[in-house]
């Protein structure tokens, strides 16, 4: 079982919270539900059912006094006027024999068609869906694109001469940044009835890595004399955590927002389990060039804390409990085009009890062939370090997304995010991500998407991908890069996943 554990942790340290329609449309979708199973989009679009809910109590409360009053007044009608009627038409008494009573029965039996099939149209839209499996994954490298890897791998250099060596890392002008992220929703744990949803499961994972350029070509090309490297920006940080989360749509009152003709606002609570999360403290140091030798005086302080005990060096860390808050409203402003806004993770913070902090300092000198023929490089430098038990406290990035999305034609609907991030930690972005995407053919059995993003982690990103609806049962699919177009993107994004939805 522990073994079990270890693999489920190492499998989490590529989850994230994405779901393939959001890599197909890069993130623009925050206003659709797509069967209102992902806990990331404006709680707000749960409204819509709380509006359907009430349209349905409308429909079995109101109308038979509503159709009664309709009756009686066609009665009053039929009763002034018969005199009148049989006057000038008297050629037709034969015909009228029924009277207004035979006109008010069937004067009701068209009401109660109508109020039959208007109750059974409500009442048929969904208010029920399940996710059975969704997985998506993404890997961004900040700057190694297909083409630099086909040219230096392919490129007949001998890495054993200095300067093909050289010539190998010529390319990595800027630091290199892996993020690897990927959602994962387990089996018949995310479900919703009405405006309300569920969710129990949800892995969320996020690990990113920063190597400065300097730092990555060392163990090759070393550092020319008196040449110095500044390291304070090699950075890493991860986190996995289990959101159980709760979210209820409402319907506002018209004129709360006055530019809009129908309006809805969304909370979702989240109750935040952390499993597990690594991250660089601090970073200080340098890196220095000398005649022959490569100098190494650094730094490091490292917190942990993970579920189990991977061996003596790391204990088995604590299960801290979170909360935060999400908010969104959104208002219709006229029958094509709709705009709202969220905020994402109020609050929501993990305190790490029981967390392993590691302190270690690095000092030596190596050469190329040091580092080249040796097993480990820590037996070539003297270094210290201090590992002792404590605690941390993170926080998850908040979020405002300005969303819309636009009914163009029929056969195709728009729709654009802008999410601003506050804070510094896991995926957060100084830089704005401006969000655009697309679904054609939205009512058919196979709509397909397409999305493009700008900036954010990444500076540039697409997607693409379509749904294929098998009665209630839906299989998204999607896929798309990071940093560029084809040859010259610097990750990708692969998604799919299984859901229900009546």
């Amino acid at each position: 079982m522990k073994n079990l554990i270890k693999f489920s942790l190492v499998l989490s340290f590529i989850f994230c919270q994405t779901s393939p329609v959001d890599i197909a449309t890069s993130g623009a979708n925050k206003l659709r539900m797509h069967g209102q199973l992902n806990v990331f989009h404006n709680p707000a679009t749960l409204g819509y059912k709380a509006a359907q809910l009430d349209s349905e109590a409308t429909v079995n409360n109101l109308p038979l006094e509503e159709s009664g009053e309709l009756v009686n007044a066609f009665q009053d009608i039929n009763t002034t006027d018969s005199d009148s009627l049989d006057n000038e038409f008297s050629e037709f008494e034969s015909a009228d024999e029924g009277g207004p009573d035979s006109l008010s029965i069937k004067i009701e039996d068209i009401i109660a068609s109508a109020d039959s099939l208007l109750a059974d149209s409500l009442i048929s839209e969904s208010n029920f869906s399940m996710s059975l499996f969704n997985v998506s994954f993404g890997l961004g490298s900040g700057s190694i694109t297909p083409n630099w890897i086909s040219n230096q791998l392919f490129g007949g250099k001998d890495l054993r001469n200095a300067q093909e060596r050289k010539d190998f890392l010529k390319g990595i002008s800027n630091d290199i940044n892996i993020q690897v992220p990927v959602f994962s929703s387990l089996p018949l744990i995310n479900f919703s009835f009405g405006s309300n949803v569920v969710s129990l499961g949800q892995v969320v994972s996020y690990t990113s890595v920063n190597i400065p350029s300097g730092l990555a070509q060392v163990p090759f090309i070393g550092l020319e004399k008196g040449k110095e490297l500044n390291i304070s920006s090699l950075e890493m940080e991860h986190i996995t955590y289990l959101p159980i989360s709760y979210s209820k749509g409402f319907i506002l009152k018209p004129g709360i927002i006055p530019f809009g003709q129908k309006s809805y606002a969304g909370l979702r609570s989240n109750l935040l389990i952390g499993l597990a999360e690594v991250h660089t403290a601090s970073v200080n140091g340098k890196i220095q060039g000398t005649d022959a030798n490569t100098l190494i005086d650094a730094d490091i302080e490292l917190g942990a804390s993970l579920p189990v005990s991977i061996d003596d060096s790391i204990p088995k860390g604590s299960f801290p409990i979170g909360i935060g808050f999400d908010l969104g409203i959104i208002t219709e402003i006229d029958e094509k085009l709709t705009i709202g806004a969220g905020i994402d993770n109020i609050f929501a913070s993990f305190k790490w009890s029981g967390a392993t902090v590691y302190t270690a300092s690095v000092l030596g000198e190596l050469t190329p062939e040091d580092i080249a023929e040796a097993d480990s490089i820590t037996n070539l430098l003297n270094q210290s370090e201090v590992k002792e038990s404590s605690s941390y406290k993170t926080s998850l990035p908040t979020s405002i997304n300005i969303s819309g999305t636009y009914k163009a034609v029929e056969w195709v609907t728009l729709d654009a995010n802008i999410r601003i991030d506050f804070g510094k930690s896991y995926w957060a972005s100084s830089t704005p991500l401006i969000s655009l995407g697309s679904e054609f053919y939205p009512n058919s059995k196979s709509p397909f998407y397409f999305g493009v993003s700008f900036g954010g982690e990444n500076s540039f990103g697409w997607g693409t991908g379509m749904s294929l609806k098998m009665g209630s049962v839906i299989f998204d699919i999607s896929g798309g890069q990071l940093g560029g177009i084809f040859n010259n993107a610097t990750g990708m994004q692969l998604g799919f996943g299984l859901r229900i939805q009546k």
